[in-house]
């Protein structure tokens, strides 16, 4: 068990552990299903993901052939029987599309959250506001993360992985960042109830 001089968040570590080299694509993959990949520019493909690499994924289409994709053109995905839910739920903020920004291929170009701001996000269950780089706006608790993604529950129970790589920008209905660079400021998860300060 680590030793933290600073105090620490209390079930991270554990967390962690189990989940921080997780990802969605194992799971899709062994699915066999279809699922719904919004994808640059603007693409929503339905398929079945029938490979997964390092850096690409293949794509079957139910009809058509499969297609290689770069895994940083993934913004989110869902199962395709929740496709029309989620068209209704996820609304464009046309003031990050209008940037035209292009897929974050290179860690310098990325918006960060950290794992110790996002793990009172998810055990308290606060409602997000949560920008990808395409202009997808999704609203919803946090119900899982990795390194690789973050998993939504939206209204209903409609839920959808986005991957961390598209992240634009993370809020709370009050308007609180938590990026990075705001949260080396603010330190939020340090306000947490889940924050043990060390022993004296």
């Amino acid at each position: 068990m680590p030793t933290h001089r600073h105090g620490h968040l209390a079930g991270l570590d554990e967390y962690l552990a189990e989940y921080d080299s997780y990802s969605i694509f194992d799971d899709v993959l062994a699915s066999e299903t279809l699922w719904s990949f919004h994808a640059h520019p603007g693409r929503v493909i339905t398929a079945r993901l029938t490979g997964v690499e390092t850096y690409d994924v293949t794509l079957t289409p139910p009809e058509g052939a499969a297609e290689s994709l770069r895994k940083h053109d993934i913004h989110f995905l869902h199962p395709a029987e929740q496709a029309a839910a989620v068209e209704k739920l996820v609304k464009p903020d046309k003031a990050v599309q209008a940037l035209g920004l292009e897929p974050a291929v290179f860690h310098r170009d990325r918006q960060f959250v950290k794992n110790k701001t996002l793990f009172p996000l998810l055990v308290e269950r606060t409602v997000l506001f949560i920008t990808l780089r395409d202009g997808a706006l999704i609203r919803g608790l946090i119900t899982g993360f990795s390194r690789y993604d973050i998993h939504i529950s939206m209204k209903g129970g409609v839920t959808v992985t986005l991957l961390r790589h598209s992240l634009h920008d993370i809020r709370d209905k009050d308007g609180r960042g938590y990026l990075k660079p705001v949260q080396e400021k603010r330190k939020d998860w340090k306000k947490s109830s889940l924050f043990v300060t060390p022993a004296e």
